[in-house]
């Protein structure tokens, strides 16, 4: 097996999942430039999204403050900046799978006890249309759930939530759009199921709108307490 792993490594050498270069190391290792760069909210944050706030006393974001958030409580790993962003758009679109390592590594150095310590039934990673999943092959969600999952073993389920409209990319929308064009996207396959809490795993949380459209479909399905996870919140909201 080593063998064959240092084979494989010298064909396809391990690359730095920040900035993609080649690092000589392990793979899901960052490089020296990249380490320093990486950056997670600081307290205090938000006690719904998990975004940073400058306010000590406030308990909320002042997004999570104007809209209803029906979720409990978000764990978000790092800020969505460079070189970050960088690196999840070639996950997402450029079919580098096996930087899900690396992003379900720091959502468990972030928050892996927690997550643990709340008693959660599954990870239910966010759906993609059939047409974009037929179109790039793969759900980033979902590989980061499967790699989520067995760290913190927990099981994953890929079956009950389905994204039933193929909307348009919410990044081309105002945060009031974004809530309307997900807001009849996604619906639970089974109208009746026993998890009473599942996590929802995604790679980015912007503005809410896909988690808080997805809560209130598992909410419809008889799941009262839903959590969310993601390796980056937007620094922007």
């Amino acid at each position: 097996m080593r063998v064959w792993n240092k084979l494989v490594n010298w064909i396809y050498p391990p690359t730095c999942p920040l900035c993609g270069d080649v690092t000589g190391r392990q793979a899901g290792q960052v490089c020296d430039e990249c380490r320093p760069m990486i950056d997670y909210p600081a307290q205090p944050v938000c006690m719904r999204c998990g975004c940073e706030i400058t306010d000590e006393e406030a308990e909320l974001c002042e997004d999570c403050t104007r809209h209803t958030r029906t979720y409990i409580q978000g764990f978000p790993a790092m800020k969505y900046q460079y070189p970050l962003d960088e690196s999840l758009a070639r996950f997402k679109y450029h079919n580098q799978r096996d930087y899900a390592a690396f992003y379900a590594g720091q959502i468990v150095k972030r928050h892996g006890l927690t997550l643990q310590s709340l008693g959660i039934d599954a990870l239910i990673p966010i759906p993609i249309h059939k047409r974009k999943l037929e179109k790039r092959g793969y759900n980033q969600a979902e590989l980061l759930a499967d790699v989520l999952g067995k760290k913190l073993d927990i099981p994953v389920e890929r079956e009950l939530l389905a994204r039933v409209v193929n909307t348009e990319p919410q990044k081309s929308l105002d945060p009031e759009h974004r809530e309307q064009n997900l807001k009849k996207a996604f619906q639970c396959i089974e109208k009746s199921v026993s998890y009473k809490k599942v996590l929802l795993v995604d790679d980015i949380y912007t503005t809410g709108a896909t988690i808080e459209a997805c809560t209130k479909s598992l909410h419809a399905a008889g799941i009262p307490d839903v959590y969310y996870t993601s390796v980056a919140i937007g620094t922007g909201r």
